[in-house]
């Protein structure tokens, strides 16, 4: 990905063309000027070494051609016959090289560059080219020496020295100063023009181009790519900087050694080593083979490293797999000076110890003396490499340490994992470090940082590494390339050992965002739990409030006229009108149905007297068969007689008698199921009816109606969650889950009384007075507990005492009609028991 330049800079489109059209005007001078040398040349080498074409020039030349005469004059100028050979070979890939660069497609200003540097250099390099200049000016008599050494010397190397600088990108993309830049590029480009026009014109042509093409334009490479390499805003083209370096030190230091080489055979070699040094140069030399200069290794060798960069640019732009050939380039060039260095050392040592020691013992110390130090030299080479290419590298040990300082708990309780991110990208060199933690269920967290805020890095410019704690994935972590390439897998062993290191501090992070999300539900379940205590409280004292009116408005009036009526019937009986007091009882029977119903019906909502006397399974199963249509009631394997606390009771009771509500009323005559069951300490109940259902998601006026608040509020006040699930045509299912505490009675209600029919039953003895009785049986247990202080019968009694205090519970059975016999049974009236009472005889 490409970086966010702050301030882009675009040049202007009328610079642009022109320096586009001007520079494929002077590709198009050096190339005219190069083949038309390379053609007159090769025609005077074929004068001087094929007979026949000799034979045709000089008939020619006496025929009074002045071109044939000129090419027959600079014919025994020419180089010997396989050193123009090679010289025509390397003329001809350099061609072929510009070729291709310009058919790639390539637009990038140093591919266009080193195309004019290929052509240039194909012509200034061949010294049998260099015939040419002597043929065309006795052929015309113009001096053409300096446009040859300008054109093609002084343009070919400018444009090799302007494609390193501006490789891979120039630096006025994006660069508020680039206007300054292009200045400087185009200084650079007159100056280099000039000194090697007028440094060609001083020097033979041969050591020319080595000071130039072997080592000026090498230099030139060294000394700008380490910046481009750490200032690129993307991995692409640093890596591109990167393969680019690797190939100018390679050729910067065979050169050099080359020269050492040189340097030394010239002086001490001797005859031996003449036919390797020797190269011919025809504008230096008029005579036969054999005279020339010692520059043949450093000649050939500077012809192929100008190629070879070439070849370095086009792998660097056209390759997608960049990184696995930066590598084999690292290697590459960690053997070349493995070779070299030892080549070099192996020539030096023979050579200096050829005139002591005889030659063959000479070659034999020199031999040994390379194979033992080759394995240390490489093992050397390849840690120079690594430094040069992919800077210093830091100890593990170290860089662990520092990490681990990090790592501690902060004052918050967990780790500073953004520090931790950037301790790791110092510690490794790299310009980016992304931390991202793993959590299940939830959005990852990811802690990055970078050396470079700007710039973006794409996937294929990062390498990842998981990051496990016991056999779990925990995190990832991620560098950018730079920071684990080289030669070895040292750096990239260091991130794997610090993943390793991290899985304990992530796990710790995880933990501690998982507390804190807990805690956060938590606050907000109380919160919830509190404004549902607020609202059933306000929800209470309305009902309150409505209980009070409706016992003052309804239920006062018939306990009132109920008391008017019992004091009438004790003054009738006092003064012996007994049938008058039981045609007043008839009244007074009427009179307590009426009170009993307003009563019932004031007090709905609150409590149940069905859900108190026969507990949540059974009073459920009664109330929802005696509805019309019955509600299908499923206990899930609950016994009739289980009992649950008080308050989930009533909450459950309440929530299943507001959804059926709801349904009958959202719902007519669709069916409607209840569903109670237990499992895990869990109660949970489901009523689901299969009527039209709604959109779930949000209520017509986007808040959740009384209804569903009423059981929200009754559900949570018990600690318990209510879920509703509803979808167009497809019906709407309410289902809670309340949680039991541990300590749940699990014991059977009361349940219904015992048939009378079944067996004898015990007449209760009428109550005497309470107050008294209970008075004389609490001092008597008082006493007991002083008597059994100590001893496990003290609980006992301390049970006993306790129950006095409890509500009695009385329980009249009959029939419904018989008011009479209810009426006996609450003044305590004995009615004659038949010998074998019935289950229509009331009972006492």
């Amino acid at each position: 990905m490409d970086a966010a330049p702050s301030a882009p800079v675009t040049v202007r489109p009328g610079l642009e063309r022109g320096a586009r059209a001007g520079l494929a005007a002077l590709l198009v001078l050096c190339t005219a000027v190069s083949v038309g040398w390379l053609a007159v040349g090769a025609v005077v080498a074929a004068a001087r070494y094929l007979p026949a074409v000799a034979g045709a020039v000089a008939s020619a030349a006496d025929g009074g051609s002045a071109w044939a005469r000129a090419v027959a004059d600079a014919a025994p100028q020419s180089e010997p016959l396989g050193q123009a050979l090679l010289d025509y070979a390397f003329s001809t890939a350099n061609l072929v090289l510009a070729a291709v660069l310009l058919l790639a497609g390539l637009r990038m200003w140093s591919a266009r560059l080193l195309a004019v540097a290929l052509v240039g250099s194909a012509g200034a390099f061949n010294l049998q080219a260099h015939a040419a200049a002597a043929a065309v000016e006795a052929a015309t008599g113009l001096s053409v020496g300096p446009l040859h050494q300008m054109v093609l010397h002084g343009i070919a190397c400018a444009a090799y020295i302007l494609a390193l600088l501006v490789f891979p990108t120039p630096s006025w993309i994006g660069n508020t100063g680039g206007r300054s830049a292009r200045a400087a590029l185009a200084l650079t480009g007159a100056v280099t023009l000039l000194l090697v026009g007028s440094g060609t014109a001083l020097l033979p042509h041969t050591t020319s181009c080595v000071l130039f093409f072997g080592f000026l334009v090498p230099v030139v490479g060294l000394l700008v790519l380490p910046g481009r390499i750490r200032r690129s805003p993307t991995g692409e083209e640093r890596g591109q900087a990167r393969l680019l370096f690797s190939v100018l030190v390679a050729a910067f230091a065979v050169a050099v050694v080359l020269a050492i080489v040189t340097v030394l055979l010239s002086v001490m070699g001797g005859s031996v080593a003449e036919p390797l040094l020797t190269l011919v140069d025809p504008t230096a030399h008029g005579t036969a083979d054999g005279a020339g200069e010692p520059t043949a290794l450093l000649f050939w060798w500077s012809r192929f490293a100008s190629a070879a960069l070439v070849v370095a640019v086009v792998v660097a732009t056209r390759r997608d797999d960049l990184w696995t050939v930066e590598g084999l380039f690292s290697r590459g060039l960690a053997t070349v000076l493995v070779v070299v260095g030892v080549g070099g050392g192996f020539v030096v040592l023979r050579t200096l110890a050829g005139g002591a020691l005889p030659p063959w013992l000479a070659g034999t110390v020199a031999t040994v003396a390379a194979g033992l130090a080759f394995g240390p030299l490489f093992v050397r080479a390849e840690r120079i490499v690594d430094r040069l290419l992919y800077g210093a590298r830091p100890t593990p040990y170290s860089a662990l340490a520092d990490i681990a300082v990090l790592t501690r708990s902060t004052a918050t309780g967990a780790p500073d994992l953004a520090r931790v991110a950037e301790a790791v990208a110092r510690v490794l060199g790299a310009q980016t470090c992304r931390l991202t933690v793993l959590r299940p269920g939830l959005r990852d967290r990811t802690y990055t940082w970078s050396s470079a805020p700007h710039t973006a890095f794409g996937p294929d410019d990062l390498v990842e590494l998981p990051i496990h704690h016991c056999d779990e994935r925990v995190g990832a972590i991620a560098v950018d390339r730079q920071a684990v390439a080289g030669l070895h897998e040292q750096r990239h062993r260091l991130l794997e050992d610090i993943a390793g290191g991290l899985g304990v501090v992530l796990q710790a992070s995880r933990s501690g965002i998982e507390l804190e999300r807990q805690l956060r539900a938590a606050l907000a379940h109380a919160e919830e739990i509190a404004g549902s205590r607020r609202r059933a409280v306000a929800a209470m004292d309305s009902e309150r409030r409505r209980i009070e009116r409706d016992l003052h408005d309804g239920a006062q009036h018939h306990l009132v006229s109920l008391g008017l009526t019992l004091g009438l019937v004790e003054l009738q009986t006092s003064h012996g009108a007994l049938d008058d007091a039981r045609r007043r009882l008839g009244t007074l029977t009427e009179q307590l149905g009426t009170a009993e119903a307003v009563l019932a019906e004031t007090v709905n909502g609150v409590t149940s007297l069905l859900l108190e006397e026969q507990g949540l399974v059974a009073a459920l199963g009664t109330e929802l068969a005696a509805a019309h249509p019955p509600v299908g009631f499923d206990a899930g394997g609950l016994p009739p007689g289980r009992r649950f606390p008080g308050e989930i009771e009533a909450a459950v009771w309440f929530c299943v008698a507001e959804a059926v509500g709801n349904a009958r009323k959202h719902a007519q005559g669709a069916p409607v199921s209840v569903r109670l069951t237990e499992r895990a300490g869990v109660l949970t109940l489901v009523v689901r009816d299969e009527g039209p259902g709604f959109a779930a998601e949000r209520s017509p006026d986007g808040r959740a109606g009384r209804g569903l608040r009423n059981l929200t509020t009754r559900i949570a006040a018990v600690g318990g969650s209510i879920a509703i699930r509803s979808a167009p045509e497809a019906g709407t299912t309410v289902e809670g889950s309340i949680p039991l505490p541990a300590t749940a009675a699990q014991t059977p209600g009361p349940g219904p009384a015992p048939d009378p029919g079944a067996g004898s039953a015990r007449q209760p003895t009428p109550p005497a007075a309470g107050s008294t009785v209970t008075a004389q049986v609490r001092e008597v247990a008082r006493r007991a507990c002083a008597a059994y202080r100590g001893s496990p019968a003290r609980q006992r009694v301390e049970d006993v005492t306790r129950r006095l205090d409890e509500p009695v519970r009385i329980a009249v059975l009959g029939a419904d009609d018989d008011r009479a016999a209810f009426v006996a049974a609450l003044v305590g009236a004995p009615v004659p028991r038949p010998a074998r009472p019935g289950p229509d005889v009331p009972v006492w």
